[in-house]
């Protein structure tokens, strides 16, 4: 692994030294915020092998992210603070709701 960072900032080095550009990518990721009985954004359009965070900062109030549809995640059991990821790696689109709060629901559309 190092041996390929340092032959990766070397090329840059080179290229951006000729004129050129590089860029490096790197895993992308993308916060989901649940607060005032809502998702935050309610919809996402992500690249395939994206990690989504679910932030709980809606007090104590107690929620649950539950895929729903055809495509399908892991369920996020209830909590009401902290996080958990889940990383996209299949095109299409994610529903998910909250399952103690009818109406607040998202979507998440991976390409």
């Amino acid at each position: 692994m190092q041996t390929r960072s340092i032959s990766l900032l070397a090329l840059a080095a080179t290229s951006l030294a000729v004129g050129g550009q590089v860029a490096v990518s790197q895993a992308a990721s993308r916060t989901v915020t649940l607060r005032n009985i809502d998702f935050s954004p309610k919809s996402l359009l992500i690249s395939k092998g994206t990690t989504v965070t679910f932030r709980f900062r809606d007090g104590t109030t107690v929620h649950d992210v539950k895929s729903v549809g055809s495509k399908r995640f892991k369920t996020i059991s209830q909590r009401s603070t902290g996080s958990r990821s889940r990383t996209f790696r299949s095109a299409g689109t994610y529903r998910y709701v909250c399952t103690l709060h009818p109406g607040m629901s998202g979507r998440i559309t991976v390409r």
